[in-house]
């Protein structure tokens, strides 16, 4: 990942899926001249609306799941260079942060939604871990923060949904 893909076009293809189809972009769009506010969000709700689609077990969610890895490390890398430095428009890691809360838990809606919640939770207000797995290296660092925000977020809701669910 050191040598940039040097064409317009391959810009566009990595910020197109860095940003979830520019999704990323919208709430600036929305409210310009502001600090971008909301992208998260939306990345969370396309990942979330994404996994709920994938099958819900076998090799085939687990292919998903690592091409999903796989992707948001490389494009948020490359998307970082181009843009700034975790850049609130990239949103692919927030769908692999929902992926990792959200893939085991059973697929009904009280799990689901609050697998994302509070892997929304965790991810916006980030303790001593988040900072310091963001600071691996490019898309590494990128991602890293919403895998562990996944990984909590998954372990408080599989508690909960055992004893109230």
């Amino acid at each position: 990942m050191t040598e940039s893909p040097g064409r317009p076009w391959t810009q566009w293809a990595v910020l197109s899926v860095a940003t979830v189809g520019f999704l990323g972009w919208a709430p600036y769009h929305l409210v310009p001249h502001k600090k971008w506010k909301g992208g998260g969000l939306l990345g969370t709700l396309a990942g979330a609306a994404l996994l709920w689609a994938a099958p819900t077990r076998g090799p085939l969610l687990w292919a998903l799941f690592g091409i999903v890895l796989l992707v948001s490390i490389v494009t948020s890398h490359w998307a970082e260079k181009w843009l700034s430095l975790d850049d609130p428009r990239i949103v692919i890691d927030e769908v692999a942060g929902v992926w990792t809360a959200c893939l085991l838990l059973p697929r009904l809606p009280a799990p689901f939604l609050l697998g994302a919640f509070f892997f929304r939770v965790f991810d916006v207000f980030k303790g001593p871990w988040g900072r310091a797995v963001s600071r691996l290296p490019g898309g590494w660092g990128v991602v890293a923060d919403d895998l562990v925000a996944g990984v909590i977020a998954f372990f408080l809701t599989k508690g909960i949904t055992a004893a109230f669910l």
